[in-house]
């Protein structure tokens, strides 16, 4: 998958442009994309995805259209504005934009559908270690502070780049800062 821009136009409908493509509206019949799109939505923001669901379920007759107003809905909330900066990378990372609502923050959907929160799948003792290691806490200080072993760190490390599908610090660092995990 190419990166794309996501633009959300004055009528309100929701174009994308892959990067070197001509910006198209998205569609309907743009299935393969956005069922890739919703298997994100589902594995990592599953919050969202399910409100999403409820939100279209009087369309569950027609799965297709259901799924297209679902996704359409996401990006709205997420990506609408045109700049410069992908909203969708080859590796299908976002990169959320503050989009301006006028139900922000009184929408019961505001930080579940707009803004929503990822889910790392890691453990909450696994999250806790990998945030002091993305602040640069040391193996052994963090092994102090959180009374464990120095392997623990280490297994913890290991067990959460094996989740996350990242093999270095480096590598986490930039997963972490992308999908906004210590926000």
């Amino acid at each position: 998958m190419k990166p794309v821009e996501f633009y959300t136009t004055p009528e309100g409908e929701v174009t994308m442009k892959p990067l070197g493509e001509a910006e198209r509206q998205l569609k309907e019949t743009d299935r393969e994309f956005i069922q890739a799109f919703l298997e994100i939505l589902r594995e990592f923001y599953p919050h969202s995805f399910e409100a999403l669901m409820e939100v279209y379920s009087k369309s569950d007759g027609n799965k297709n259209y259901r799924d297209y107003l679902a996704v359409r809905r996401f990006i709205k909330c997420n990506f609408g504005l045109y700049d410069n900066m992908i909203d969708l990378d080859d590796s299908w990372n976002f990169n959320f934009e503050f989009v301006g609502c006028p139900l922000r923050g009184e929408c019961k959907y505001d930080k579940i559908i707009c803004a929503p929160k990822f889910d790392s799948k890691l453990s909450d003792r696994e999250l806790e270690v990998m945030k002091m290691l993305y602040k640069g806490v040391s193996d052994s200080n963090v092994a102090d502070r959180l009374f464990i072993s120095l392997n623990t760190v280490n297994n913890h490390r290991k067990n959460s780049f094996k989740k996350l599908g990242v093999h270095s610090m480096p590598e986490f660092m930039r997963y972490a800062m992308t999908n906004n995990l210590f926000k």
